[in-house]
């Protein structure tokens, strides 16, 4: 599959923008912290990861448990911008490619740990799922671990106006950056304006326009549009978001999910990222 120089340019300024945009968007030091205790926990003798796509500490942390990684993106230009970021990028591989064609580039059953941060949420339609965790499956190793964080769009839909009264009833809870985050991400992937049930997909910056609207009508203020914004989501990206239950449908076609007790897990999980840990069987 080409991709446009459209998408390639967006992923450019991506990595330019990397160390400005802040959690959960990107991996906190606690997600870091806990995707290293479940290699510990699952996947202790691994010799072979591979990340889906470049982020900087997860690209530190495969590094630091001394596993030969493998880097797969399909921008050399965000991986070279991402590069700047780590510490130990001389330790790595690097695969121009698509994570749905993974298996085309990879031995099979070759990796003992597959990681990425929001991977899924980039796949475009439900075929892609299908293809992305068949050949997950395929080069993952027999006793190897697959670790993604998702998110996953809400049954209950979450409307902007609900979020706008928030704002105008306590504009304080918007000065929290997470609080700030979780209700932006309600309305995108759920409010039928923003978020398509059909395609299971939202244009990224679809909210922020909306409000840009509202904010020229002269409906709300420039302070209530800055304290229900930020410009992380300014620029046009496409992302997929299913319901719980979809996901889990097609993941366990591939893969058993495997619990993860409460000493693995942290709260930016519940509310923004879900994780999952994926294998061939359940591990003990």
């Amino acid at each position: 599959m080409r991709i446009s120089k459209k998408i390639q340019k967006v992923w450019r300024e991506y990595a330019r923008d990397y160390a400005k945009i802040p959690a959960p968007f990107v991996p906190s030091k606690e997600h870091i912290k806990i995707y290293q205790k479940i290699i510990n926990r699952f996947a202790p003798q691994a010799l072979h990861g591979l990340i889906l796509g470049c982020t900087p500490r997860i690209r530190d942390l495969m590094a630091g448990l001394k596993i030969r990684t493998t880097i797969l993106d399909f921008n050399n230009d965000m991986i070279q911008g991402m590069t700047q970021l780590c510490k130990y990028p001389e330790r790595e591989k690097i695969k121009i490619g698509l994570w749905t064609e993974a298996d085309k580039y990879f031995y099979s059953k070759h990796f003992d740990v597959i990681i990425g941060h929001a991977v899924t949420n980039n796949l475009q339609n439900r075929q892609q799922y299908q293809r992305f965790f068949r050949a997950m499956k395929k080069i993952l190793s027999p006793n190897g671990i697959l670790i993604l964080t998702t998110v996953n769009a809400g049954e209950a839909p979450y409307l902007i106006e609900q979020a706008i009264k928030k704002v105008n009833q306590n504009p304080k809870y918007f000065l929290n950056l997470y609080n700030k985050i979780y209700l932006w991400e309600k309305c995108a992937y759920s409010d039928p304006r923003f978020y398509n049930r059909r395609t299971s997909s939202a244009p990224l910056n679809a909210q922020t326009n909306y409000l840009l609207d509202k904010l020229s009508q002269g409906e709300i203020t420039r302070k209530q549009f800055d304290l229900l914004t930020f410009p992380f989501y300014n620029k046009s990206h496409r992302a997929t978001f299913l319901f719980p239950k979809e996901f889990d449908k097609i993941v366990n076609k591939y893969f058993k999910i495997i619990k993860i007790t409460r000493e693995y897990q942290h709260p930016a999980f519940h509310k923004f990222y879900a994780v999952y840990v994926l294998g061939h069987e359940y591990l003990k």
